[in-house]
């Protein structure tokens, strides 16, 4: 069988008892057929790789993009691919016993007639996921898991796993909010704020990359000053530089809004399902807090509130 030279080469240093792969840039490489038991890829782009009959028992793939990669006949006994990207990916007739997909991305994957006994995908996310065939008893997943509304994880024989912060009282059905659902402004503080870019940011990022994230988010910006003070650094984490506020005024909170949604319409225009792997719950902290009962008064006190006065940033919103 004809070999790529990235597998010759991972195939040499296996033999020579190398495990750890973290330097290797490996996207649409053919790797088909290697043995990489018990090896280290934490964060090395697979995208687009043809992986097929791959060995990965024991192997450790956090944070690994896997975008649309081969996975057919792959062997990910006891693999921990925790926060994973794995959009797209065909993961057919694979060996997936105790394997870790806590928070990982399997949006639209195909994963189908694969072995899943005892795996994890708490807080993982299936949205639009093909399960035809999957053999899912005794896999675990949790409240923060999103599946189709159309799949019962309990009638394929997953068992849920309850949060230790998990009140006794609380329903057992996991809370989603919808958009349209009233949030107290009172509730929003910067840092809740940063949370919700960031993790918006980390969701980009595993399809679009660095590059394309950081201008899906400056074009996506309205033109309001105070927004300004928002800056993205090397990590691609966002940071306010600014004073960090405890009372937002409605008006920022406006143009917050209308920023994210603007930043989640661009990201939707080349990721089909962009929104289904967003925590709604988190996104929905900001977007459906309601406004009309506190508008603020036509006197405002700076300049730049005096310009947002006369136009609504949410209308600069499509529906």
């Amino acid at each position: 069988m004809f070999q790529s030279q990235e597998a010759i080469d991972l195939s040499e240093r296996y033999e020579q008892g190398q495990r750890n792969f973290q330097e290797f840039q490996l996207r649409r490489a053919d790797l088909r057929g290697l043995n990489l038991s018990h090896t280290d890829f934490r964060g090395v782009d697979l995208s687009y790789t043809n992986l097929r009959e791959v060995d990965f028992t024991g192997a450790d793939l956090r944070d690994a993009y896997l975008n649309e990669a081969d996975l057919t006949g792959v062997n990910l006994t006891g693999a921990n691919l925790s926060n994973a990207s794995l959009i797209k990916i065909y993961l057919i007739k694979a060996n997936c016993y105790q394997t870790d997909f806590s928070g990982a991305y399997l949006t639209g994957a195909y994963l189908t007639k694969s072995k899943f006994k005892e795996a994890k995908f708490n807080g993982a996310y299936l949205n639009g996921s093909k399960l035809s065939g999957a053999e899912l008893g005794d896999a675990c997943y949790d409240e923060k898991t999103r599946f189709d509304t159309s799949f019962d994880p309990q009638t394929a024989g997953m068992k849920r796993e309850e949060s230790k912060k998990k009140s006794l009282n609380q329903s057992q059905k996991p809370l989603e909010l919808k958009l349209n659902q009233v949030v107290n402004p009172q509730t929003i503080s910067l840092e809740k704020v940063l949370e919700i870019f960031n993790h918006l940011t980390a969701t980009s990022h595993r399809y679009l990359g660095k590059t394309m994230t950081q201008k899906h988010w400056h074009s996506s910006r309205p033109l309001f000053e105070w927004l300004e003070e928002f800056e993205m650094i090397k990590s691609t984490e966002i940071r306010f530089k600014g004073e960090l506020e405890t009372v937002l005024s409605p008006t920022k909170i406006q143009w917050l809004q209308a920023w994210v949604k603007t930043f989640m319409q661009n990201c939707s225009q080349i990721v089909q399902h962009y929104p289904k792997m967003l925590d709604y719950q988190l996104v929905n902290a900001l977007i459906a807090v309601d406004l009309t009962q506190t508008r603020e008064s036509n006197s405002l006190q700076n300049s730049s509130d005096v310009a947002t006065e006369k136009m609504n940033p949410l209308d600069l919103i499509s529906a």
